[in-house]
């Protein structure tokens, strides 16, 4: 009996593997619950920790520095520009258009302008206002020698001019210029060295006379509407002749 039973038991725990195992196999053993909701949890702590992170370390470099004062130090690229040493501010961007600069020359009527008496006959005398008599005395054909670079021999006049001191103190001539331009063109003609001038004295007494002669090229076709210019000194009127030369 004892055997007999033992048996039936073996089969009966046979048949119940057997069961269990085909149960089993039809039913894959599946993952608990609880381990997948821990596997997201963790997941998603991982993620949460680095979003963090990282924005976390995008603010702190985007933050501007605050100065000792409280503001935003500006970035290098916004940095105003340094004031000069001096203290004074940057010039003004130019605009392309020069300012136009003071004339050289002084316009008629201005106080530095130069006075210049009208002309005179060749063969008249001019009397300056209170100042001296200024005259042509002569004017003779010559034939010019050159002598220093850039003199031509040729046609040319030797011109006397003569200044008389009608004032009361002497008469500066260092400084005095005779000059003389060529009729139809205008130009000035040049110095010739010889036949030789004379150059006026230093100065003429009161009362007295003082002359200076002067040799310059001029061919004989430019003695048309000559004129001479005497300038005496810088406070002086400018005098001047004009006529024909025979």
């Amino acid at each position: 009996m004892g055997d007999e039973h033992m048996t039936k038991d073996d089969e009966a725990f046979g048949r119940d593997r057997d069961d269990l195992e085909k149960v089993l196999n039809e039913n894959p053993r599946r993952v608990p619950r609880w381990a997948i909701i821990a596997g997201a949890a963790a997941v998603a702590l991982v993620i949460g920790v680095g979003i963090a992170i990282g924005f976390g370390r995008g603010e702190v470099s985007a933050a501007p520095t605050d100065s000792p004062s409280g503001s935003a130090s500006p970035s290098a690229g916004d940095a105003e520009p340094s004031a000069s040493p001096t203290g004074a501010s940057s010039p003004s961007p130019s605009t392309g258009t020069a300012e136009p600069e003071p004339s050289e020359t002084a316009e008629p009527g201005s106080p530095d302008a130069r006075e210049t008496l009208p002309p005179a006959d060749l063969d008249s005398p001019v009397r300056v206002d209170e100042g001296p008599t200024v005259a042509v005395s002569s004017i003779e054909s010559v034939m010019g020698e050159a002598v220093l670079p850039g003199e031509v021999s040729g046609p040319a006049v030797r011109v006397t001019v003569v200044v008389r001191n009608r004032t009361d103190e002497p008469i500066d001539l260092t400084t005095a210029v005779v000059t003389l331009y060529q009729g139809e063109s205008g130009l000035q003609a040049s110095p010739v060295s010889k036949p030789a001038g004379q150059a006026f004295p230093s100065e003429v007494a009161p009362g007295k006379r003082a002359k200076g002669v002067f040799v310059f090229e001029l061919p004989e076709d430019q003695r048309t509407d000559v004129r001479i210019e005497v300038d005496l000194s810088v406070s002086d009127p400018l005098i001047a002749f004009e006529g024909d030369i025979e």
